[in-house]
């Protein structure tokens, strides 16, 4: 799996994740097919492409709103009216594919339906939003006096906040299939090879990535460049360092944002013991894990150092757990990066 850039900044705070968390370090997963793994690899790869294709249409919202009061509609005397809009991607042939895939194996009808509806949303908000991405680069609304971006404004919001209802409901519903998806990957290594090298890498990872789905991921809102304008006014010698961070991120962190402590703490446990099963075979064989031998272990000393403040908060100060956030995240991200090369999973990687 390879993890996407965006999920490295701490001021993307993540959404919560459906889907219970599976104790599983210490069980033999009972054994899969190898068709079966293949045919889940092959549907959860499809709709993990389709996400991330279409998350252009995402940025490319975000992009409009940094700039332009969304109550009032664009003026043409913005500020920063040149970011404009980022182009979506023409991908008529990966939704052709996609819409196949529920007749495809496994059976996923819930996530089948919210995909379908999915692709229909960004069907539909797609060709304005490129439509508004051209009609700024153009500058044309110097010569119309800012007529047609008005239109498209009114247009685009319906539109807009549809397709990102719909692709929050679509990914309530991927990410748990993904994660079982990835559970068979790891039960078909050990069937045909044993505790291995890979399966060492592919188990605690997995084990890691169940740690990580119990972390809010509710993405923050852009500033529009009032809002932006009126904080940085209002900066000051006693202005704390979170505004600091959120003025450079450009983002308002959401508000309320609770971790199931249940789940997370279950989610600890089954971590825990998969690093320790980790660690005795990289004790024995050192030489064969490299530089990934000591990144579980890591990650764990940073995980159980946020897990203290969120026991005593119960799950209510992840925002407030910045410097602890980040040390996850990075050790996170090491210990994925390192882990590619050994565990070779084939299951595409879903921020």
């Amino acid at each position: 799996m390879h993890p996407s850039p965006s999920w490295k900044g701490v001021a993307r705070p993540l959404m919560l994740a459906a889907g219970s968390v599976v104790a599983m370090a210490t069980l033999a997963l009972t054994p899969c097919a190898a068709a079966d793994v293949d045919a889940g690899l092959h549907k959860a790869n499809l709709y993990i492409e389709v996400s991330r294709m279409t998350e252009r249409a995402r940025d490319s919202w975000e992009r409009y709103a940094s700039w332009v009061n969304m109550k009032t509609g664009p003026t043409g005397k913005e500020r920063y009216i040149s970011y404009g809009l980022y182009d979506v991607y023409d991908i008529a042939a990966l939704l052709t594919e996609a819409r196949g895939a529920s007749s495809l194996k496994p059976d996923t009808p819930e996530l089948d339906a919210a995909m379908q509806s999915y692709m229909e949303s960004y069907e539909a908000v797609a060709p304005v939003l490129n439509q508004a991405s051209q009609y700024y680069e153009r500058e044309a609304y110097r010569a119309d006096g800012m007529a047609e971006g008005k239109a498209l404004h009114t247009r685009m919001v319906p539109l807009a906040e549809a397709f990102l209802a719909k692709r929050e409901a679509m990914l309530e519903k991927l990410r748990p299939f993904v994660r079982e998806v990835e559970q068979q990957e790891v039960a078909d290594i050990e069937a045909r090879e044993g505790r291995s090298r890979a399966w060492q890498a592919a188990n605690v990872m997995h084990a890691a990535n169940r740690v990580v789905d119990t972390f809010p991921k509710v993405r923050p809102t852009p500033m529009d460049a009032d809002m932006l304008d009126e904080m940085m006014s209002k900066l000051g010698p006693d202005t704390p360092g979170e505004t600091f961070d959120q003025i450079m991120a450009g983002v308002v962190p959401p508000k309320g944002v609770i971790i199931d402590m249940a789940r997370f703490d279950a989610a600890m446990k089954s971590y825990a013991e998969a690093v320790e099963i980790f660690d005795a075979f990289a004790k024995e064989k050192p030489e064969e894990l490299e530089d990934f031998k000591d990144k579980p272990q890591a990650l764990l000393v940073a995980l159980r150092a946020l897990q203290t403040p969120l026991q005593r908060n119960q799950g209510h100060d992840f925002e407030g757990s910045g410097p602890l956030v980040g040390q996850v995240v990075q050790d996170y991200f090491e210990m994925m990066n390192e882990s590619g090369s050994i565990a070779n999973s084939r299951l595409r990687y879903l921020d």
